[in-house]
């Protein structure tokens, strides 16, 4: 059926229904249609329900870039669980425009928007990030510490390499690891054709 032809207390039912069974692309697509379940989407997200809030923008990003300015103002909510819920939605969302205010989140009070925040500008490739995600490998807590190298290995930048030499010698082990692998990585992506060439010989 579709949503428009739903009552207002229709609609509230047929979104707790999806949310609950967690159908995003559903969500979404209504979303896409119909103002109502748009704003109810948004009411979820801002309502900071734990996996309801976290299901509620991950349906935003199926209803495409309108989204993106709920998703950003959503960054600054009092509430860190809406906060790290917008951060990883726009990761996914994979809109450049999400970049600023994700480099911003880099210094929110709660490691696990940090954590979402430096992950996410990994996904979006976002180069301009690589010198904020440097500095968060000095961030007091491990995970975002992690999140930071993880977020400069999808990147590929070579900016990142003396960073993550250093962490391999003073960092713990798990961070010590990650950094010399994506290390590796990033210097085996960006080394001149001719070196890799040898390499193959």
């Amino acid at each position: 059926m579709d949503s428009r032809e739903l009552n207002a207390v229709q609609i509230i039912v047929r979104v707790g229904d999806l949310l609950s069974e967690r159908k995003m692309d559903e969500l979404g697509q209504m979303a896409r249609q119909d103002q109502r379940v748009f704003e109810q989407l948004v009411d979820t997200l801002r309502g900071g329900r734990g996996l309801f809030c976290f299901t509620a923008a991950a349906s935003l990003i199926k209803a495409g870039e309108p989204a993106m300015v709920s998703l950003i103002e959503a960054l600054q909510d009092e509430k860190y669980v809406v906060r790290q819920a917008a951060a990883t939605a726009l990761g996914d969302m994979g809109d450049l425009g999400a970049v600023q205010g994700l480099v911003e989140r880099l210094g929110d009070a709660s490691y696990q928007v940090r954590q979402a925040a430096a992950v996410s500008l990994g996904k979006l490739g976002a180069r301009q990030a690589v010198e904020p995600l440097v500095q968060a490998m000095s961030d007091e807590h491990e995970f975002v510490r992690k999140a930071a190298i993880n977020g400069l290995s999808m990147i590929g930048d070579k900016r990142a390499l003396p960073a993550l030499k250093r962490a391999t010698t003073e960092d713990t082990e798990a961070v010590a690891e990650r950094a010399r692998d994506v290390m590796f990585k990033i210097e085996a992506e960006t080394a001149p054709w001719w070196r890799k060439l040898w390499k193959k010989r």
